[in-house]
């Protein structure tokens, strides 16, 4: 069953990096962070006695009012997510955003998704920590996620 379940990787890297739900919303103030962002992020799915990872790209795109979006470039989805296209806004030097979202996985089924990420931004880096809760048909499924991003733009 949780070689299944690992499909939910591929969904996971389409939906959680932040323009996935909508956040805190912003001031209208400019930041000094607006870039653009590239690097890799690893999520690592544990559950039925077994852990899973794949680590794939991401670039997170930040606004002059402070919106963070993101994209997976070169990266397939293995199924869809309802997801809210709001993005997340910088307050200080973190996004933070939390929200629960359904995806339908072919092989798997309908999971829900609760989950945490944060995004932490430096002078020209980012560092993303994200905590998942994922219930499939099949059972319980734990995701983290992890990932370093440098400015290029």
């Amino acid at each position: 069953m949780f070689k299944r379940s690992i499909l939910l990787i591929p969904a996971l890297f389409g939906l959680v990096a932040l323009a996935g739900c909508s956040g805190s919303s912003s001031s209208g103030a400019s930041t000094a962070y607006a870039g653009q962002y590239d690097g890799t992020t690893t999520i690592t799915l544990t559950g039925f006695g077994e852990t899973a990872s794949q680590t794939a790209p991401l670039r997170l795109i930040v606004g002059v009012d402070g919106r963070v979006t993101a994209a997976r470039p070169e990266s397939a989805n293995a199924g869809s997510c309802s997801v809210n296209p709001n993005g997340t806004f910088i307050s200080g030097n973190t996004a933070t955003n939390s929200a629960t979202i359904s995806c339908s996985v072919p092989g798997v089924g309908t999971c829900t998704i609760t989950g945490t990420i944060k995004a932490v931004f430096s002078n020209n880096a980012v560092s993303l920590n994200g905590d998942y809760d994922i219930n499939c048909p099949q059972g319980y499924v734990k995701g983290i996620e992890t990932g370093y991003l440098t400015k290029t733009a």
